[in-house]
């Protein structure tokens, strides 16, 4: 699964789950940003706004780029951090 995959199953799960999905942010913040593609914008946006996925180092976002195993858990144990009740 890529990045932004895994952005949008993350962002449908948490709109489902009725989370707050309203925070956003820019990707031309990452050099590679303006690389995702039209139909996970939206999902990535909240992703980084909400501090989900981060860049990857000299200032990369990865959006195609695979999740590995460490980012996956990373991400989900930000998106149950975020949002314990």
């Amino acid at each position: 699964v890529t990045r932004e995959q895994l952005a949008c199953i993350l962002y449908n799960y948490a709109r489902y789950a009725g989370y707050d999905v309203s925070q956003s942010a820019e990707l031309t913040g990452f050099i590679d940003g303006g690389s995702t593609s039209d139909w996970a914008v939206e999902a990535m946006q909240w992703a980084v706004g909400s501090g989900l996925i981060r860049g990857k180092g000299n200032n990369l976002l990865d959006p195609t780029g695979p999740a590995t195993r460490a980012e996956v858990a990373a991400i989900l144990e930000r998106l149950i951090e975020g949002n314990a009740k």
